[in-house]
């Protein structure tokens, strides 16, 4: 549009200089010639102006109505941007934090992403661009991927772990992510062995109950002697069922005290210690029982503190003859302390690192559940218990709680 503006310029202006010209041809006077040559110069220019003004008013509308549009437009897709690179900082921030590895990886298996649990679960990282089996500082560690790519598994054991694979298919790349699964299995083995031990523990007296009460049901004539023998082995039988599915349900309750506000509560030892069963039981042995309290209070749940004590003393006093029983309670300068001593039996060496498995047990009394009750009581405080023994001179408890929890 421009150029056309100029030529025509150019053009009404030459053929001005040829009128004058002509009009001078004609007259023979330059002043007629001059006067009109500027006359039509500049009647020229003032319409020029007038069709310049239009024609930008009438491209100018135009250009006001769009440029508005358009600045809207740029504007909302800059903050489209802005958010998508707020979401991809966010993504990435907590794909870096998360407690499982990923990797995302292209079609020549090559990393281009991957976050920092990768190098806690493996030792080592891997550079963006390498390959996924190649890459890797240890050789144990390319055999594990050399392996996956090979075999597509979902689960494996590697350096005492057990880790679970998860791969997500893309278009032109994958995700791999990796979990840590241990805990998980070593819970679903736990879980397995205790239900295995439990049935076997619950079987035992229920199949005495059913034997006696079967016995009584079809001798309807037996005597009385044998009648009262029978009740009573069906009475201690259904008091170890009960003493057993107690103690099953104590070992669930343990887990609901971590998330409730009675585990801090305080207890007052000296009037804990006259609700002990020890003290009613010592009455039918020629046993002394000790007590040298030099803590008055300590910062556990008191039902927590009572189940610990009558446990420990209640299996010294089940494997002590004569003697004496002795529980101590003091603390030093980062610990309570509690230890629970008695002059029975001893533990064997062998054994001392089993009793406080679920349902081991020394001798056939009891259901095996009382010191791995106590176990993952004194665990539950971050608390730390160990056993001194020597067959035929007796044994000692000890007990430490931190102060700082």
């Amino acid at each position: 549009m421009a150029s056309f503006y100029k030529l025509l310029f150019l053009f009404i202006f030459v053929v001005n200089f040829f009128i004058a010209i002509v009009v001078y041809l004609l007259i023979h006077s330059w002043l007629l010639a001059i006067v009109i040559y500027i006359f039509l110069s500049i009647s020229f220019i003032q319409g020029f102006n007038y069709l310049i003004y239009k024609s930008f008013q009438n491209h100018g509308t135009v250009f006001f109505r769009v440029f508005p549009i358009m600045h809207k437009s740029i504007e909302r897709l800059s903050q489209k941007i802005d958010k998508l690179s707020i979401h991809r900082e966010n993504l990435l921030k907590i794909i870096e934090n998360i407690r499982l590895g990923v990797l995302l990886v292209n079609n020549k298996n090559e990393v281009l992403l991957s976050n920092r649990y990768i190098a806690e679960l493996f030792g080592c990282n891997i550079e963006f661009g390498k390959s996924i089996v190649g890459g890797w500082e240890n050789y144990k560690v390319i055999s594990l991927f050399d392996k996956f790519l090979k075999e597509d598994f979902s689960k494996v054991e590697f350096e005492h772990k057990i880790l679970k694979f998860d791969k997500i298919s893309l278009t032109d790349a994958y995700i791999l992510l990796i979990e840590d699964v241990t805990k998980e299995e070593s819970y679903q083995k736990m879980k397995m062995t205790f239900f295995s031990n439990a049935s076997h523990e619950l079987k035992t007296p229920i199949t005495n109950i059913m034997g006696y009460a079967e016995t009584l049901l079809i001798n309807k004539n037996i005597d009385k002697n044998n009648r009262d023998k029978f009740l009573n082995y069906i009475y201690r039988n259904a008091l170890n069922l009960n003493n057993l599915i107690n103690n099953i349900l104590e070992l669930a309750q343990i887990e609901h005290y971590k998330s409730s506000n009675k585990l801090f509560s305080r207890t007052n030892l000296v009037d804990l210690v006259v609700d002990l069963n020890i003290n009613n039981l010592i009455l039918n042995k020629p046993i002394k029982f000790i007590k040298e309290i030099d803590v008055d209070e300590l910062p556990i749940n008191d039902y927590h503190m009572k189940t610990i004590l009558n446990n420990l003393l209640d299996n010294a006093y089940f494997y002590t003859k004569e003697g004496f029983i002795k529980l101590r309670c003091f603390c030093d300068d980062k610990y309570y302390i509690i230890e629970v001593e008695d002059t029975g039996i001893g533990i064997e060496k062998s054994q001392q690192e089993r009793i406080f498995e679920r349902f081991y047990k020394v001798k056939s009394k009891g259901s095996g559940l009382g010191l791995a009750i106590v176990k993952h009581l004194v665990m539950l405080y971050n608390g730390t218990i160990e056993v001194e023994s020597k067959v035929g001179l007796g044994s000692l408890f000890r007990i430490k709680f931190p102060k700082e929890r």
